[in-house]
């Protein structure tokens, strides 16, 4: 049997610690670094290097989009491999969550697992849950934490997620918060759900019948989440995301400095807020 993740522990120790539910995602879209980054003999590696360091302090989470990565192929999975190991160099205490969105059959699932919790060792993924239950469980048999997509932020999310039940007076996005907490209970402390910052509403609701599941909310700052009140609906047991807002706000050299002291600034609002 593989040890239970301690994606938890390590989370509610860093929240405690900074007071904040600051998850700082890396999404590293090519276009728009800085031509310092640019410049470079390896562009990923500079950039997101750079962030890692003069962001750490106020970390909660990391959250990098593999997606952003996977695009350069071999150079994109070197640099995607070298951000993780300098994530736990300069703050080993700080929990990475790989957004990965990965939903498929069990036994590429089993695959996948291997390969971010194993292999990468993150502490936690996202996983996509229409393929059902089957697809989920090797996360978890492996050991690790998964944030299964729930009520996402895009504006198309109503589209399936906002349809009703047949016979139940349930969206379908409830139904799958439901089904993971019943998971959560036979894996307990392995099982999140991913709620878009753009439905405050919703996340109260959630938060309702939901107390004890840790959210992972994207959303916040570049599309339109106001932060105030995702916090009040969300509660504590929540990460709560911000990435283009803090990583990509400046193109000029200095643009380590200006992501610094944009999480800072997230950080103080965070810690007056703070419950």
């Amino acid at each position: 049997m593989n040890p239970r993740s301690n994606f938890i522990q390590k989370f509610n120790s860093r929240r405690d610690t900074l007071r904040s539910l600051l998850c700082i995602g890396l999404d590293p879209e090519l276009e728009k670094l800085p031509k310092v980054s640019l410049e470079s003999k390896a562009p990923l590696v500079h950039f997101t290097e750079t962030i890692i360091r003069y962001t750490n302090s106020y970390a909660a989470a990391w959250k990098p989009n593999v997606a952003f990565f996977e695009r350069l192929g071999a150079e994109g999975y070197f640099a995607l491999e070298h951000m993780v190991r300098v994530m736990k160099d300069v703050s080993p205490e700080v929990p990475i969550v790989m957004d990965a969105k990965r939903g498929d059959l069990a036994n590429t699932s089993k695959e996948y697992a291997k390969y971010f919790f194993e292999t990468l060792g993150v502490d936690a993924l996202t996983v996509n849950p229409y393929m059902g239950r089957d697809s989920l469980v090797p996360y978890l048999d492996l050991g690790g934490y998964i944030f299964v997509l729930g009520l996402t932020s895009n504006p198309s999310s109503q589209d399936f997620q906002k349809q009703k039940l047949l016979g139940k007076d349930l969206y379908l996005y409830e139904e799958v918060s439901d089904q993971m907490a019943r998971l959560g209970e036979e894996y307990p402390n392995q099982v999140g759900l991913v709620v878009g910052g753009t439905h405050p509403s919703e996340i109260q609701s959630l938060r309702t019948r939901h107390p004890n599941m840790y959210f992972l909310i994207p959303g916040f700052g570049a599309q339109g989440g106001d932060l105030k009140s995702i916090v009040k609906a969300s509660g504590n047991r929540s990460l709560i995301n911000s990435s283009r807002g803090i990583t990509l706000s400046s193109l000029e050299e200095n643009y380590g400095q200006v992501a610094q002291k944009k999480a800072e600034e997230v950080h103080k609002e965070m810690n007056q807020l703070f419950l």
